[in-house]
């Protein structure tokens, strides 16, 4: 993801956002579900939870349609550029 991307991520960041593909790593364990949360909360929460999830398949929808969701490699990139800017009003 390159800069202006990261940059126009950042300008929704309180855009409402939904969380999909997360998977429990525990046997017996349901996977987490996830409402609506700003798009800030849902990148963080992602970037925090590598190793307690399996975040292969995840996906962060925000905006239209037409926007591609957020993988987790972009979360992490993200997360890594902006950090608690993120959350910030």
């Amino acid at each position: 993801m390159d800069k202006p991307a990261m940059a126009s991520v950042f300008r929704m960041r309180h855009a409402p956002a939904s969380i999909s593909g997360v998977r429990s790593l525990g046997r017996g364990q349901a996977d987490p579900i996830f409402h609506s949360r700003p798009l800030g909360e849902a990148i963080r929460f992602i970037a925090e939870a590598d190793g307690q999830y399996d975040l292969s398949a995840v996906a962060i929808s925000y905006g239209d349609r037409s926007t591609p969701a957020l993988g987790c490699r972009e979360a992490k990139q993200l997360w890594s550029e902006y950090g608690e800017r993120l959350m910030e009003a």
